[in-house]
């Protein structure tokens, strides 16, 4: 009898076939032998506990997360909705991705800001226009590493994100917090697109330009893009999503009600609830 690893995984009852080479170890070989099929014993039994634990459907997989049931997939509810979250890669004030983005690109939101946000885009669809998402969710650990690259020396995104200010400007001047609404699934980064030309309508300035220039009414725009953001800031103010006066692309739920602090990765196949 062959003591290997192979034979008990073909065996459709492989603990028999190791329980015979156990006894086979003890009547037949000496102690240097037995040493050794032991550890092939060894090996096998943990094949067949890999492979013949009994699960739904007969194949083994690793468990799925369930979401937190007041939250869900934006684009489940929301189909309309484009979405591009920023910190899931390098186009972000960080210049990689963030804590918590490396596992997931779907939008997560609480419920009733997932209607809301289906609420504004139905009502802007009627005006050719599309709302896309650049951040939703945000587990409460990318807050923590943004505040770890604040306090380190890298300032290779300063022009492009944050040309006025220094790294600690960026929390004196409350553009970061340590905690903010999109832990909770209550708050938005978005803008507005062309339904059929796919282009975003000028704002005056990118996602996550800290900047002065970045308030909703800033003078230092053109009319044209103040009026863009404006309209954005109507069509939200309509469904109860509050801007956030200094980042035109901010909103949160004007009543919010209980919240509260989330700070599980994004993942696209968490078990949601009915």
């Amino acid at each position: 009898m062959l003591c290997k690893a192979e034979n008990a995984k073909k065996n459709s009852n492989g603990w028999g076939v190791i329980a015979l080479e156990f006894l086979s170890c003890l009547c037949y070989h000496s102690p240097v032998m037995m040493f050794r099929k032991l550890i092939t014993i060894a090996a096998a039994i943990f094949l067949v506990q890999c492979q013949t634990t009994p699960v739904a459907g007969g194949n083994v997989e690793a468990p799925v997360a369930q979401m937190p049931s007041e939250l869900c997939y934006l684009d489940e509810v929301a189909p309309l909705v484009r979405v591009d979250l920023k910190y899931c890669g390098y186009d972000n004030f960080v210049g990689r991705p963030i804590a918590g983005y490396t596992t997931g690109r779907r939008a997560i939101l609480r419920k009733d800001a997932a209607q809301a946000i289906r609420r504004a885009s139905e009502q802007l669809a009627k005006e050719g226009l599309g709302i896309l998402v650049w951040d939703a969710y945000r587990p409460d650990r990318a807050m923590r590493d943004f505040l770890a690259w604040s306090k380190t020396s890298d300032d290779s995104t300063k022009a492009e994100f944050y040309p006025n200010i220094t790294k600690r400007g960026i929390y004196e001047n409350r553009y970061i917090n340590r905690y903010s609404e999109h832990s909770w699934g209550v708050a938005v980064d978005i803008t507005l697109f062309d339904l059929k030309t796919g282009e975003e309508l000028d704002m005056g300035g990118r996602h996550d330009l800290l900047d002065v220039s970045s308030a909703t009414r800033s003078t230092l725009v053109t009319p044209k893009q103040r009026a863009n953001r404006l309209k954005l800031r109507d069509a939200m103010a309509a469904v109860g999503m509050r801007n956030y006066s200094k980042e035109w692309w901010h909103y949160f739920l004007a009543k919010k009600g209980k919240c509260h602090l989330y700070d599980f990765p994004l993942n696209d196949n968490l078990r949601t609830s009915d």
